[in-house]
This record gives C-alpha cells, sequence and structure tokens, in this order.
C-alpha cells in the first residue's frame, strides 16, 4: 500500500512539473527528454547490478515487456489527443474509468470480489475526488469523439496493470520499467522526427532543466513503486489509491503556481483520506 501511494503522489508531483515545464518546451520534447533520461539512468542501475544478461534474457523469453511499453504510449497519446477534442470536466469523469476497468477484468479473470467495506471505501474517494476536481456532471457530454478516446486510455491503462502483474510478475520491476521506458523513447523519438520537433532544441531556462532532471529522478522512482504496489496489491486497488493522483496535482500546483483552493476542495481531500482509510482497513482485516 505504502508504494502504491509513493507512485500516486509521484504522479501527481510530476503533472504539477510537467506544467510547469511546458512553458519552456513542447509536449513531446519534454516527455521525449524524461522518458529518455528515465531509460538511460535505469540501463546505468542495472549495469552496476550487473544485471545485463538478465535484461537480454527477459527480452527474449517476455515479449509482454515490449507491449507494455507500446500500451503505455499509447494511452499518453489517447489522453492528450482526447483532450484536444474534448473538455477537462469529461477528462476528470472518464478517465477515472480505469478503476471499473480494473474491477471487471479482475471480476472475469481472477474472479475477485470486494468486501462491502471496500466498496464503501472506493465510492467514498469518488465522491472526494469528484469535490476536489469540481465536476460538474450537468456540463459532461457523452458525445464528444474526445470521450471515446478518454475510455480507450482508461482501458488500457487496467490492462497494462494486469500484464504487468499476472504475466509479468517473474520478471524483476526494475527491468519492466526500463522496456517500459524504451517503448516509450523510442516512439516518442519517433514523433519528434516526424513533426519536426527533433531539431528545435528548446531554449529553457536553468529553472526548467532544473525541474526536467527532477523529473527523471521522480520517474525512475514511480516506476519501481508502481510495479512493486502491483506485485503486492490486487490491480484494482492500485487503481484506487492512484485516486489521490489529481488530490496532490492539485495541492502543488496551488503551491508552485499559486492556484486557488476553495473549502469544497479541501472536504474532497478529508473524504478522500476516509476513503483510503477504509479501503485498507478491510483490506488488512481479509490478510489478518
Amino acid at each position: 500500500m505504502i508504494n502504491g501511494i509513493v507512485s500516486a503522489t509521484l504522479v501527481g508531483v510530476l503533472l504539477s512539473l510537467a506544467k510547469i515545464c511546458f512553458s519552456g518546451m513542447s509536449v513531446i520534447l519534454f516527455m521525449l527528454i524524461v522518458l529518455g533520461g528515465t531509460h538511460l539512468t535505469l540501463l546505468a542501475i542495472l549495469l552496476v547490478r550487473r544485471e545485463g544478461r538478465q535484461v537480454l534474457s527477459a527480452g527474449k523469453r517476455y515479449p509482454e515487456l515490449y507491449l507494455v511499453g507500446v500500451l503505455g504510449t499509447t494511452l499518453r497519446l489517447l489522453q492528450n489527443w482526447g483532450l484536444d477534442l474534448s473538455s477537462p470536466v469529461n477528462a476528470a469523469i472518464l478517465l477515472r474509468g480505469d478503476l471499473l476497468f480494473s474491477l471487471i477484468i479482475g471480476y472475469l479473470l481472477w474472479k475477485q470480489k470486494l468486501r462491502r467495506l471496500e466498496w464503501a471505501g472506493m465510492g467514498t474517494m469518488l465522491v472526494g475526488v469528484t469535490l476536489v476536481l469540481q465536476i460538474s456532471w450537468q456540463r459532461f457530454r457523452l458525445g464528444s469523439g474526445g470521450n471515446i478516446l478518454f475510455l480507450g486510455s482508461a482501458f488500457l491503462v487496467a490492462v497494462n496493470a494486469e500484464i504487468i502483474k499476472h504475466r509479468l510478475g517473474q520478471v524483476e520491476n526494475m527491468i519492466v520499467a526500463y522496456f517500459n521506458s524504451g517503448m516509450s523513447l523510442i516512439l516518442f523519438l519517433s514523433g519528434a522526427a516526424w513533426t519536426g520537433e527533433l531539431g528545435a532544441f528548446p531554449r529553457a531556462g536553468m529553472l526548467i532543466w532544473v525541474l526536467v532532471f527532477t523529473s527523471i529522478i521522480f520517474q525512475v522512482i514511480q516506476y519501481r513503486c508502481y510495479y512493486r504496489s502491483l506485485e503486492g496489491l490486487p490491480t484494482w486497488l492500485v487503481r484506487v489509491v492512484h485516486l489521490i493522483t489529481p488530490i496532490i496535482a492539485m495541492v502543488t500546483s496551488a503551491w508552485w503556481l499559486h492556484e486557488r483552493i476553495n473549502m469544497a476542495q479541501i472536504l474532497g481531500m478529508l473524504v478522500v483520506a476516509g476513503g483510503i482509510t477504509l479501503i485498507y482497513g478491510a483490506h488488512a482485516k481479509s490478510y489478518s
């Protein structure tokens, strides 16, 4: 559970860091630099640990490693494409669909069932997230083409998590992260070359570059914590914990970008904390 919370927290921090960095470089270049730096950092760690042969062996034995990287890149692109065609309100609602898809997949494939306390905790968290994000269901429209992309992205998040947990459970999580970041690097590099952005090196200030390198470090830690959480928790529970991501993003944005937080959002944070407590208590009870 701790690994899941750290992972979700870092994702929220990374979102705020990215928002700041976009003032000095494009989205594609930012993702290319961060994922490229993450990939090289993981490679250095694996070489220091003398696990180069394990990387080659895993690449031959587990083709799912490449699939995880492709799916990870695709779901990021679907999110951004959907946001361009739809509204942030719809994105905030529909991207939470990864939890629903994880529950459906877990039940159909592994017959996983939730206790009443776990349902109560999950429902509480969803209410809290609605308050934090200031979601207006009156402004929600399902007919937008971008909403299909949001649902597709949410579905791929759930599928990717299941592949990592149930097909790559024997692969060391650092190696999974290495292949994931590597495939993303290749695809974003291809995208930057195709759009002509590869030759346009960003003229960002020193602060932006410090935040970019900080993002690389955080991304390495986030990968490791996320995969370790998948090793010890059901996929649906990992996705539930990641409901705190938008809260962390909002708090860090308020701190760094001076965005305001109202009382309803503060109440939402407390509700989410209560939901996490319920779910953690139920999960701990099931293993006691």
